[in-house]
């Protein structure tokens, strides 16, 4: 069988075609099928639960509240403080995140868990990046996340869509101080100025 040169581009064109929608097809699995685990606690175990949330919470207004009197403070919270009253805030806020966990560590702060919605699916997601308390609102910049087993390269399309996603989240919290954070291992200490 003799192929003519039509018959050989349509079926490069076809072999190309399909390869990439193979290709397509297994990043979008590996992405909702995969997980990139958990974030980075060490050997720390994060617990969750309500009196943690109440007890990161207390520490929260106890601050706030000398800030407001014109005093200088600051307070310390770990890991299973900020997990919990993370969660409590996410289910408060009807938020698409699941399964929360945050992670402190001396290069700064990092969350993994479940987002929901996504093309009917959920998503497991493990992100980092640097806590900017400077404005209105907390931001999260220079965000770098992994989502289910995708490649990392994949990864780069999702990055500004979550990072929205956790923006969004956070304009519900008002800063209403200076405030500057420092992250050691399992715990994080956030400092005011009125």
């Amino acid at each position: 069988m003799i192929l003519t040169p039509f018959k050989l581009v349509l079926g490069a064109v076809g072999i190309i075609v399909g390869g990439a929608a193979l290709v397509a097809v297994l990043t979008v699995a590996a992405a909702f099928i995969g997980s990139p685990g958990g974030c980075d606690s060490g050997d720390r175990e994060v617990q969750t639960s309500a009196a943690l949330a109440q007890q990161f919470q207390g520490k929260l207004d106890s601050f706030n509240d000398q800030l407001d009197a014109g005093q200088p403070a600051s307070f310390t919270f770990d890991e299973s403080e900020a997990t919990s009253r993370g969660r409590q805030f996410l289910e408060d806020e009807n938020a698409p995140v699941n399964d929360l966990k945050v992670c402190f560590n001396p290069e700064g702060p990092s969350a993994s868990g479940n987002l929901s919605a996504v093309l009917g699916l959920d998503v497991s997601v493990k992100a980092s990046g640097q806590l900017d308390l400077s404005g209105e609102h907390p931001r999260v910049n220079d965000l770098a996340i992994d989502v289910g087993g995708a490649p990392g390269f994949i990864t780069g399309n999702f990055e500004g869509a979550v990072q929205g996603v956790i923006n969004d989240q956070m304009d519900h919290i008002a800063i209403h101080h200076r405030l500057s954070i420092t992250f050691g291992a399992g715990t994080a200490t956030l400092s005011g100025q009125p």
